[in-house]
């Protein structure tokens, strides 16, 4: 989480900026929700909100995923921290930070991007979470920064609407000021167009693939530059049906999905989805997640189905890939009469194939732990072996040993071990890999 010093402006200042805008405890307005549900969608997250920090508490003005009910928060939330500093808080593990890991929503990541007006005072937050930890890299934080400048325009502009509320008002009651009055509301008009024209290239520009299809035919109505390059089309696609698009749909999960929404009306993901195109005149095999929802076609007013989706065909692979690499090495080591064990330290609990158990004298349907594969070493081998352990543990590097066992039927003999520490995200040794074998003639 990064943070920096307060600007040279009082609290007393930052609060009257806030109250300016005359927004607090104000009733739900449809232009922000649909700014925090966007703000959802683009992230495929489910929680967002857009909060404004007054002297005691946090007021919503947007709630997507809290509780309907929750309208405010004490003081002391996540978004007060976010008003500390001009540039994007991000926490991509909550339950990293003790006094937060109790959060009474489960919440394990968040990012949030300030309110700033004009006149640099930090008046609220847009903010982001999750349930899960992930990472929020620079493009999705400039991003998130983009979309506080839109919630920032739009709060400019309700001031704006509220001051051209009161201005009609004294026009109809003196009469005066109408050419005054026009100019404010073509200029509304025009921040206006702004905003739609900011939404355009948010769209455009996203780094997930978006794309907009009729829900009676299946035909393209908008579709955003990434997903154009993943389809290996250009925007002469839009009009296409996506039969033409997706060979063989029919038999594909895509279109199942959109099956699936149709008859729920529900939000649908698909996680892992095989999907065929064609890319460069060739049939291209993609994995992608997906997420798919009903949205309103303005000029139809009928509805479609807008769909959001990921390629993860690299990390698919490689998943693959290193699960084939597992079985070859497991059968490897199976092959050369080895044993295999994965340690856990903080709990002691090792797990691992027959073999590993057979070295220290056990049947394979016995319990064996950490503590008892030093039980069964000679006693002048433990200490020994124990540091080497924690020696490869604080250099990240290969434990290797040999030290003689005696078994529970009194023989003893010679084991070659030897071992590789995993850390967590923290950099703490978590667990440890070893392998070893009985060497007889030693």
């Amino acid at each position: 989480m990064r943070n920096s010093n307060y600007p040279s402006q009082t609290e007393a200042d930052r609060l009257k900026a806030l109250n300016r805008y005359q927004i607090l405890g104000t009733s739900a307005e449809s232009t922000f929700d649909q700014l925090a549900e966007v703000t959802t969608r683009i992230f495929d997250l489910p929680i967002c909100l857009i909060s404004f920090v007054d002297k005691d508490e946090v007021f919503f003005k947007a709630n997507i995923g809290f509780d309907h009910d929750v309208s405010s928060y004490k003081r002391d939330s996540l978004c007060n921290e976010v008003i500390k500093s001009k540039d994007i808080t991000v926490i991509e593990d909550v339950f990293d930070i003790p006094e937060l890991a109790n959060n009474p929503y489960k919440v394990r990541f968040y990012a949030g991007a300030p309110l700033i007006t004009n006149d640099g005072y930090r008046i609220g937050a847009l903010c982001v979470m999750g349930y899960e930890p992930m990472k929020f890299d620079e493009k999705k934080q400039e991003i998130l920064a983009g979309l506080a400048k839109l919630v920032m325009n739009q709060t400019a502009l309700r001031e704006q609407a509220g001051h051209l509320i009161s201005e009609n008002e004294n026009i109809a009651a003196q009469n005066a000021g109408l050419i005054d009055y026009q100019q404010q509301i073509a200029k509304a008009n025009r921040d206006l167009e702004s905003l739609q024209d900011n939404f355009e290239i948010l769209f455009q520009q996203a780094p997930v693939a978006i794309g907009i299809i009729s829900e009676e035919n299946h035909v393209f109505e908008q579709a955003n530059q990434t997903l154009l390059n993943i389809l290996g089309r250009d925007s002469a696609l839009i009009g296409e049906p996506l039969s033409l698009v997706i060979p063989d749909l029919e038999d594909q999960d895509f279109l199942r999905l959109i099956d699936n929404i149709k008859e729920t009306g529900k939000l649908v993901h698909g996680h892992e989805v095989r999907l065929l195109v064609w890319n460069e005149n060739q049939l291209r095999s993609l994995y992608i997640n997906i997420t798919l929802q009903f949205t309103k076609n303005l000029e139809t007013g009928g509805n479609s189905i807008m769909f959001i989706l990921a390629d993860i065909t690299e990390q698919v692979i490689a998943k693959q890939l290193n699960e084939e690499a597992n079985v070859v090495l497991m059968s490897a080591i199976d092959a050369g009469e080895m044993g295999y064990t994965v340690v856990e330290f903080a709990t002691g609990k090792m797990t691992s194939n027959d073999q590993f158990k057979r070295n220290y004298g056990y049947h394979i349907d016995e319990q064996f732990n950490y503590p008892d594969l030093f039980e069964a070493m000679l006693p002048k081998y433990r200490q020994q072996i124990k540091k080497s352990v924690e020696h490869a543990i604080e250099n990240n590097g290969v434990y290797r040993a040999e030290y003689e066992v005696k078994w529970k039927d009194g023989s003893v003999h010679w084991i070659s071990a030897f071992g590789k520490p995993r850390y967590d995200m923290h950099g703490r040794a978590s667990h440890i890999i070893g392998i070893n074998k009985i060497i007889e003639n030693r």
